[in-house]
């Protein structure tokens, strides 16, 4: 299947699933699920190979966890939520260190480039506040500290991988603040299941379709002057 193909065909299945979430209907969501990491997974091999590059086995790892993540989410309580959210932070890990070894660091010491990581933080702290109560009262506030942590710093680096690396980090950032707001339940966001699929899916088809656009373009994550 060529890049274009598993292109169109995740972007159908996830306008599917997005609807089945939006509509509860909880058999579609559930066939659907399963099948759209890979598809994406897909994508990214074919790009690569359409490219006479070398597959990113760290793009892949990363999919396959954050796959294994969103299938744990499922299970309900804590137990699901902690587990679904320890394959995402490996995930998002992978994502930092690549992130970071290409030298975000050193381009995120710049003016004004440095509001970037104290915006982040600023947010994500402020968010976490927000939601303390609740998660404290569900045993995972910690946990889920050092997960916000990871994915401030995440998103900040990303930026320096160029737009659709960078917006698709904020859109993942997003799509986890809004599975907080529903665990917690401190606000009723009309909509919430599938606003949190429409930003989840769309931010990791950035972040995968910018990483793989770097084959072509090695320079592709390096900020515009």
């Amino acid at each position: 299947m060529r890049s274009p193909h598993a292109a169109a065909l995740y972007a159908a299945l996830g306008t599917v699933h997005v609807a089945a979430a939006a509509t509860h209907t909880r058999w579609l969501d559930t066939a659907t699920k399963p099948l759209l990491i890979p598809v994406l997974a897909l994508y990214a091999v074919a790009a690569y190979r359409e490219r006479g590059a070398r597959v990113s086995r760290r793009l892949l790892l990363s999919l396959a966890l954050a796959c294994a993540g969103g299938l744990a989410l499922r299970v309900d309580g804590a137990t699901g939520l902690v587990v679904g959210a320890a394959f995402f932070l490996a995930a998002y890990a992978i994502y930092t260190a690549e992130f970071i070894r290409s030298g975000a660091a050193g381009r995120l010491r710049s003016w004004p480039r440095r509001l970037i990581p104290i915006g982040y933080g600023a947010a994500v702290t402020a968010t976490m506040a927000w939601l303390w109560q609740g998660l404290r009262e569900r045993g995972v506030a910690l946990p889920m500290a050092g997960y916000a942590t990871l994915m401030a710093l995440m998103a900040a680096t990303a930026t320096t991988w160029g737009w659709r690396v960078g917006l698709g980090a904020g859109l993942l950032v997003a799509s986890d603040a809004l599975i907080g707001v529903g665990v917690t339940g401190v606000a009723e966001v009309p909509g919430q299941p599938a606003l949190v699929m429409a930003t989840y899916l769309l931010g990791v088809a950035l972040v995968v379709s910018g990483w793989t656009a770097r084959a072509l373009h090695p320079g592709a994550g390096t900020p515009a002057t």
